[in-house]
């Protein structure tokens, strides 16, 4: 049972995988610094010298922290545009690919144009 986990543990793409999410954390501590300390205290002397981490409303007794999900969506939407750009640098697409069998049905189809104009 060791060696069959072993195995598991060691073929490639777990290890591409763990290496990816290392990799991602630590895009994620730099991306996340940069918001905190760079764009957000921008964003807030533009709009008056308020922090939007603490932003809040109270509903009844519960406070919300809108601030704070502002944070984090704006977080996120650099992050993807980071990471656009950088596999776009890479030559890679990021772009759907067309799918095994989309192409085997426009095969099909090419296929049968082909038949029906041999048979006239």
């Amino acid at each position: 049972m060791v060696k069959k986990i072993k195995g598991f543990l060691m073929r490639g793409n777990i290890i591409d995988l763990a290496t990816g999410v290392v990799i991602g954390t630590a895009f994620q501590k730099i991306i996340s610094a940069m918001v905190d300390k760079i764009f957000m205290p921008i964003i807030g002397v533009m709009i008056g010298g308020v922090n939007l981490k603490d932003r809040y409303f109270e509903v009844l007794t519960v406070k919300i922290g809108w601030g704070e999900a502002f944070q984090a969506t704006f977080d996120f939407v650099i992050v993807g545009t980071i990471l656009y750009f950088f596999l776009r640098a890479l030559g890679q697409s990021t772009e759907a690919k067309p799918q095994v069998d989309d192409l085997l049905i426009d095969i099909r189809e090419e296929l049968r144009k082909l038949n029906a104009n041999k048979r006239s």
